[in-house]
């Protein structure tokens, strides 16, 4: 019996799983539709639920397989819908192969009708940190043919966990531009805030008063109490020798709640909950 194929790209790194999809679809072409008559994007969550039944159960003219692709499909679908949808993509019939972007893993409970009768196949990917991400940045800036080490290293330190802002950047770098992080991680005022709040100082909070606060500001400081986290509990693979040396001085006290606080103004930033002056307020 021939089944459907359910094929899920999850995780909170939008950029990498949307990626993954487009690889997908792209194969998919070059194997069965070239034209690509049989492709077709449909409507994301809910709304798209109802789209990829009603498109799964009709034949296509130009292929034996039809690729539809959405996003957050499992994730939205109504647990009044999750059986029916189910039931379309098991049937016997012309091969449908959905992938689905999912912005979070799905729980246990939802993907449990699919299960049984449906082939899915998942592909992870969550934020990556750290080595992990400057490997990743590194590996793009050399398809991009960038070969400014320095410059390449400035904006993975900077944009650490959001590919979205990285991608952005060596795009412009790519396209004979200056990135637009640069100026600002090139002078010491931010790295100094950056300093001054992990060691506590008396002017840690200085950098309140300034009229306006660079771009990669708060970025910054999540990747170095991040890196003083680590250097403290001695997990140092991955950072940079002048990096370990330098936290090696930091005081170790309160450093958990100093990357607490990072994290959350970062993340209210981030979100639109404020922007970077009104989240810095946080810190």
């Amino acid at each position: 019996m021939l089944h459907d194929m359910l094929i899920l790209c999850i995780g909170s790194d939008t950029f990498r799983a949307q990626g993954k999809a487009r690889e997908l679809e792209d194969a998919f072409k070059k194997k069965y539709d070239p034209s690509g008559s049989s492709v077709e994007h449909v409507s994301f969550g809910k709304k798209g639920v109802d789209e990829v039944m009603e498109r799964a159960n009709t034949s296509s003219l130009f292929s034996s397989h039809r690729f539809l692709r959405t996003s957050n499909l499992i994730g939205e679908c109504p647990k009044n819908k999750q059986a029916a949808l189910a039931k379309t993509l098991a049937r016997d019939s012309d091969h449908v192969i959905v992938v689905s972007v999912e912005d979070e893993a799905p729980a246990a409970v939802s993907l449990e009708p699919f299960e049984k009768n449906v082939k899915i196949i998942k592909y992870a990917f969550p934020e990556q940190m750290g080595a992990a991400f400057y490997d990743w940045v590194d590996k793009v800036a050399q398809r991009m043919e960038i070969r400014d080490v320095r410059a390449v290293k400035m904006i993975a330190e900077a944009t650490e966990g959001d590919s979205w802002y990285a991608v952005n950047e060596l795009m412009k770098l790519a396209a004979g531009g200056t990135a637009d992080i640069m100026s600002s991680m090139e002078s010491p005022t931010v790295y100094m805030y950056a300093d001054a709040y992990l060691r506590g100082q008396a002017n840690q909070y200085k950098f309140l008063h300034e009229e306006i606060l660079p771009a990669p500001f708060l970025s910054l400081f999540v990747s170095q109490s991040r890196a003083a986290l680590r250097v403290r509990d001695r997990v140092t693979d991955g950072l940079h020798p002048y990096m370990v040396k330098k936290m090696s001085g930091f005081p170790s006290q309160n450093l958990e709640e100093k990357f607490a606080h990072t994290l959350l103004a970062f993340f209210c930033q981030r979100r639109g909950y404020g922007d970077e002056e009104e989240a810095a307020a946080l810190l």
